[in-house]
Parts: structure tokens; C-alpha cells; sequence
């Protein structure tokens, strides 16, 4: 029988148990986004089409693959740059609908793009690890790979976590083609008016230059090509595939990091943190792990969400959803996993893998999320707490 269960003790499924909550501790002091350090191992996860909620009836080219990637170019989209992290995505989601119906390219002509917090969103359709052909450097759109920068940087600079994301993000792929980022590349101009060299014209340029190299343009901006050096440098320095930052150290101090710890930390089921520390209204705090979240308020306490169970709740659109917050950790019974909240429970079924919610003593199972994982609210792409403007 399906029931609400007593969360006193919790079972945290490591074979130990700890209290429902952690106390009213405040959520940690917010830092400043930098200060969540990266490994030179480690780049940023990239978040795909699904996850920024492209809305793919829009997208009406076909992918175009060429033989390889032989140079990275960086680009500015030349938007504004007072931008939340929760807006990012809509952001990419406008280029998007820009590049495919607007101007008729009938897809986004990026290959990347990447916010000033340092997300990074995958571009056009066809696979990231792919040699898709984009639109979006006028004569050298075939066998090149371009990552456009969210934001106007003809006087601003790029942000330090911009700016290691995009060298990063083109390390790891050029190594893919063995291209060296500090390296140069002869390109055969495809011509046309938006290109400064004729078609047939071959000039070398830096493996990882500047749409303003080859095009009649400012891009990606005077403050952000001054930087062009350093993307080179740290594209140089990293070619391992896309993991995760190491956001850590920023959570130290709280009570979701407490409770991580008390979970195992990075070897616990949860993993290691995806996203730092973010807020979701007014008092609700939540962190992003490898396989799982914890979210605190001061009502509920610092709360892990794992497996099946998190699958579910996400799928009922969180804590906006009919359930609210979760207020105690997953409880183990003989055939069931049961986790409470707010207004119901959640219970895995382990014989039939299906999981049921019970609201006021209504039992109802919840679908599994479609193929492309459950619908993601913006702020689950966040990733700073304190701006960087």
C-alpha cells in the first residue's frame, strides 16, 4: 500500500542515515562566478538542442558534413550584455528562430555559442562531435567550426569564464582533426559578399581566428578579438572531451554542500556538482549534480533528488509542479522507494521500474519523460548566483 512515510531518520541508500533537515543555515554567501575554479582537465558541459528547448519544426536544413574541421572562428552575436543566466537560453532560442526563419539559413548558423557564465549551448543541428558545414562566416563556412560569444564585445571584454569555455570548447574539438589551436591553416575562399577574399583566394590563417579575419565586419568585437590570443592559449592547453566544472569549492559553507558531503560528496550517488549554487524564486536554493540535485528552503531543509524519483518530479515540472519541494531524502521499503514532499509522495515501484505519485490519497502514475529526458525550466541552466555584468 502506498503511503506517506515518516522521514525520521532518513535512508540515504549508502547505508547510513541522516536527519531531514539540516537546520535553518542559510544557503552560502554568494561568490563571484569566477571563483569556481575549472581543471585544465575539465571543460564545461554543453547543453544540448533538447535542454535550450529548440523547437526543431523551425529547423529546415538538412545537416551538410565536410571532410573535417580544419580551423575554429570566433564570433560575437552583438546582443546586449545584461543577461541573467536563466536567460541564456531564450537568447539562443531567438538567434535560432533569427537564423532559421528570418534570413532563411533554416537552421542556427553557430556551431556553439557560449554565455558569459560560461554555459555552453549546442549550436546547429547535426551532432557537436560532427563536421557539420554551418552558415555564419561568409566564404569559410566549409571545414571550419565557429563558437559565437552571447553579447556585444566592441567595448566590453568577455568574461574570464567566457573566455576559458570558449578555448576549452575549441581545444577539445579541433583535437579531434589533431589541429594544432596555435597552429595556422591555408583556406580556400568559397568568395561571395560578405568575405574580403575573392573566390579561390587561399590565405593561411591562425588555426582559431576571428570572423573579422576573413569578413567585412568588427566581429566578435575590438574588445573581445583583443583576447583572441588568450582563446588560442587555452584551447592549447586542453584536449580532453567536455565533463564538468569543478564547482565545489563554491558551495562550501551551506547547507547543501553539508549535505552533499554527509552523502559521500563526489563519490556519493550524486556526483560531482554540475552547476553552482542557484536560486529559484524568492527562498528556494538548488544545485545541479552529475546525477541529481539537492534544493533547500528554509521550510524543507537541504533535500537530495536522485534516479527515477528526480526523473518524475522533473517531469511534473519541479517544484512548480503539484508536489512543491521535497522534505525528506529517499526512504527505502521492501518494494517500494518512497520519497516525501511538500504536498505528496513520490514511490518507485521496483518490480515494475514505474513510479507513483499519492496526493491526497490519490495514486497516479507518472509517464516516463520523453526520449529527449524531462522539460527543463530555464534556471536549471544556471550557473551564477552573482552576475558577472
Amino acid at each position: 500500500m502506498l503511503k506517506y512515510v515518516a522521514a525520521a531518520p532518513v535512508a540515504l541508500g549508502l547505508g547510513m542515515a541522516a536527519d531531514v533537515l539540516l537546520g535553518p543555515a542559510p544557503a552560502p554567501a554568494d561568490p563571484n562566478v569566477s571563483a569556481a575554479a575549472m581543471a585544465a582537465s575539465q571543460p564545461v558541459e554543453i547543453i544540448s538542442r533538447a535542454r535550450w528547448g529548440a523547437n526543431e519544426s523551425l529547423r529546415r536544413a538538412l545537416p551538410r558534413c565536410d571532410s573535417g574541421v580544419r580551423a575554429g572562428i570566433v564570433h560575437h552575436s552583438a546582443t546586449g550584455n545584461n543577461y541573467a543566466p536563466s536567460d541564456s537560453a531564450a537568447i539562443v532560442r531567438s538567434i535560432y528562430e533569427y537564423h532559421a526563419v528570418t534570413e532563411g539559413w533554416g537552421d542556427i548558423g553557430y556551431n556553439a555559442l557560449v554565455d558569459k557564465y560560461g554555459q555552453v549551448f549546442e549550436g546547429r543541428f547535426g551532432g557537436i562531435t560532427n563536421p557539420v558545414e554551418g552558415v555564419h562566416t561568409g566564404g569559410f563556412n566549409a571545414n571550419t567550426w565557429a563558437v559565437c560569444m552571447i553579447g556585444d564585445y566592441s567595448q566590453a571584454p568577455p568574461t574570464p569564464d567566457q573566455l576559458r569555455a570558449v578555448g576549452e570548447l575549441l581545444g577539445w574539438r579541433l583535437a579531434m582533426d589533431m589541429v594544432n589551436p596555435r597552429g595556422t591553416v591555408a583556406l580556400t575562399s568559397a568568395g561571395g559578399p560578405n568575405t574580403r577574399f575573392p573566390q579561390g583566394a587561399t590565405p593561411t590563417l591562425p588555426s582559431i581566428f576571428a570572423h573579422r579575419d576573413v569578413g567585412d565586419t568588427a566581429c566578435p568585437g575590438n574588445a573581445g578579438y583583443a583576447f583572441m590570443d588568450q582563446i588560442r592559449d587555452i584551447a592549447a592547453q586542453f584536449k580532453q572531451p567536455p565533463s564538468t566544472r569543478d564547482f565545489a569549492p563554491s558551495l562550501q559553507g551551506g547547507a547543501i554542500y553539508d549535505r552533499w558531503q554527509a552523502m559521500g560528496g563526489a563519490s556519493g550517488p550524486l556526483g560531482a556538482p554540475t552547476s553552482p549554487e542557484a536560486p529559484s524564486g524568492d527562498s528556494i536554493r538548488y544545485v545541479v549534480f552529475a546525477n541529481g540535485a539537492i534544493y533547500w528552503s528554509p521550510a524543507t531543509g537541504a533535500q537530495p533528488l536522485t534516479g527515477r524519483i528526480y526523473e518524475a518530479w522533473a517531469t511534473l515540472r519541479y517544484e512548480r509542479g503539484p508536489l512543491g519541494l521535497p522534505t525528506s531524502a529517499e526512504i527505502d521499503e521492501p518494494e517500494w522507494v518512497v520519497q516525501n514532499f511538500q504536498h505528496g509522495t513520490l514511490n518507485f515501484e521496483r518490480h515494475t521500474s514505474t513510479v507513483v505519485t499519492v496526493m491526497d490519497g490519490v495514486a497516479s502514475v507518472v509517464p516516463p519523460p520523453p526520449a529527449g529526458g524531462p522539460p527543463m525550466q530555464l534556471e536549471r541552466f544556471s550557473a551564477a548566483r552573482n552576475p558577472v555584468v
